[in-house]
């Protein structure tokens, strides 16, 4: 019978705790506790991280579900924004949609409406500039 104690495989108990095992036992606890730290050293020298790496890391891994106030609050931006872009030019509305809400790169939206690239960049600008005049007034 070999004694270990039940601290070092337990880090969580308030005081160390003594425990009779066999030698077969006391071997597999004491192998597994050497993978362990091994595991956790090559980690740290590699660099690699877990989500248990300490405060920040998770807030910028894990996105948690948004408040109602959240929801309300993006639901109004997104009208507003709406509403905006409903008072642009049709042209530079059409163009700041495809671009920055469907993802339509600017050569791609050039190639479509059959102009050249540098005309749905500049409407895109303009249309940003009158965007985010408009919308000064609500925010």
């Amino acid at each position: 019978m070999t004694t270990i104690y039940l601290k070092r495989y337990y880090p969580y108990l308030p005081k160390g705790t003594a425990l009779e095992v066999s030698g077969e036992i006391a071997a597999a606890l004491s192998t597994g506790g050497r993978l362990g730290d091994s595991y956790t050293r090559r980690k740290r020298e590699h660099g690699e991280c877990s989500l248990e790496a300490g405060d920040g890391y998770e807030a910028d891994v894990i996105r948690l579900p948004p408040t109602p106030e959240e929801i309300i609050e993006g639901r109004e931006l997104r009208a507003a924004l709406y509403a905006a872009l409903g008072q642009l030019p049709a042209a530079q509305a059409r163009r700041v949609y495809a671009h920055y809400i469907l993802g339509i790169s600017k050569a791609d939206l050039a190639r479509a409406e059959g102009v050249e690239p540098s005309v749905v960049c500049r409407s895109i600008e303009r249309g940003l500039d009158n965007l985010k005049n408009l919308l000064k007034n609500f925010l």
